[in-house]
């Protein structure tokens, strides 16, 4: 007897759309899907492919990071997703229990990591994807003088392609930034940048980076009494490593730099009587009828809120304070639009912790991944 044949109608994806479809997923995804076939492992390194995940994640899948930190100085970290649901963060490499961490940047699903050691000034980086479980360490800097505090930015060009990392030394006394080095992760090397600002004493602890220009809120010495500083913002271009410097408006005291609406943005809280007030300024480019190349516009006034609100950055058009009600650390977001508050009791804090915008990548680091480097750790005292 004649067996039959039969046609099986195989199903078929153009490979744009399964394209389209496989940028939408989590990394976690990705990552088990390396060995579905060699053409997708091969995608998924692709700089094109690496960028719409990217793009998609930030606008869609934004995260908010906290370090909190506990009675011992034990960095914990926790996410909030855009579903407001948190969960617990995975700890930094080489994370060691004797010298607490602290993340002081994040920028395309890649954190910059400190590793707070008593010993070594300034403190040992790392830059760290947790997503694909992948980290480079940061050679050490060699200075050739002792400085007063540092402060560390971390960002990205895309005219360079290029991440880096800057660190602005202050001198004795915080008279003013004696010295600047940069870390490009493309040339694994540290570089010094003149810093040409003159009477600019220090930089803020965070800085925002934006179209590949690094920001602080910095102060300028305009007298001979530290009262009469003023405060000013002291911008970095990563692409031709230049500093300037750019006039704000007379602000309130807890004061923070952001992004809104892909825009330069600051917010800033003032607290009188345990009623807190949030205003957000947005900064327009261009040239004024003043000769200014930049302008600023209050976007936003907040109704009186009963008690004390502190800035920390802008989520999915939101701004983003935290407080303490009724002792209980709270994530307190304000809609500018909508004028709508929400809060969110971050149960897993026993005090206020520092916020970041977080969204997972596929961004390489070409590093090492983290269970060598705990390895490597393990074997060396």
């Amino acid at each position: 007897m004649e067996e039959k044949k039969v046609d099986v109608d195989i199903a078929y994806l153009p490979p744009e759309i399964i394209r389209n479809i496989l940028k939408r997923l989590p990394v976690k995804s990705l990552v088990r899907f390396h060995c579905v076939s060699k053409e997708w492992r091969n995608l998924f390194k692709t700089q094109s492919f690496i960028g719409d995940h990217l793009e998609h994640s930030n606008h869609q899948n934004p995260g908010l990071l906290f370090q909190c930190f506990d009675g011992s100085d034990l960095l914990n970290l926790y996410c909030l997703d855009s579903e407001m649901q948190v969960w617990e963060f995975p700890k930094p490499p080489l994370h060691d229990y004797r010298k607490p961490d602290k993340i002081v940047g994040s920028c395309n699903g890649l954190l910059c990591v400190q590793i707070n050691d008593p010993h070594v000034a300034p403190h040992p980086l790392l830059v760290w994807n947790p997503s694909i479980r992948e980290v480079r360490l940061v050679p050490a800097i060699n200075f050739h003088q002792d400085y007063e505090d540092y402060n560390i930015g971390f960002g990205f060009s895309s005219i360079i392609n290029d991440y880096k990392i800057v660190i602005a030394c202050n001198s004795q006394c915080y008279t003013e930034i004696s010295a600047v080095q940069v870390y490009s992760l493309i040339a694994g090397s540290w570089k010094e940048v003149k810093f040409c600002l003159n009477c600019t004493e220090c930089l803020s602890d965070d800085s925002v980076t934006l179209n590949g220009v690094m920001f602080w809120l910095g102060s300028k010495r305009v007298g001979k009494d530290t009262d009469d500083d003023e405060v000013q913002i002291v911008s970095f271009d990563l692409a031709n490593e230049v500093f300037t410097s750019i006039a704000i408006p007379k602000l309130h005291l807890w004061t923070t730099l952001t992004v809104y609406e892909e825009k330069l943005a600051i917010v800033s809280c003032m607290t009188k009587s345990e009623l807190s007030v949030v205003d957000l300024w947005v900064m327009e480019e261009g040239v004024h009828a003043s000769g200014e190349i930049w302008s600023w516009t209050k976007r936003y006034t907040s109704n009186p809120y009963p008690c004390w609100l502190y800035p920390q950055t802008i989520w999915r058009n939101e701004i983003v304070c935290t407080a303490d009600i009724e002792n209980k650390p709270t994530a307190v977001l304000v809609n500018p639009t909508t004028k709508r508050i929400k809060k969110h009791v971050i149960s897993k804090c026993d005090c206020g912790p520092d916020i970041l915008n977080y969204s997972e990548s596929l961004v390489p680091v070409g590093g090492m991944k983290s269970l060598q480097v705990f390895c490597m750790a393990s074997t060396h005292p």
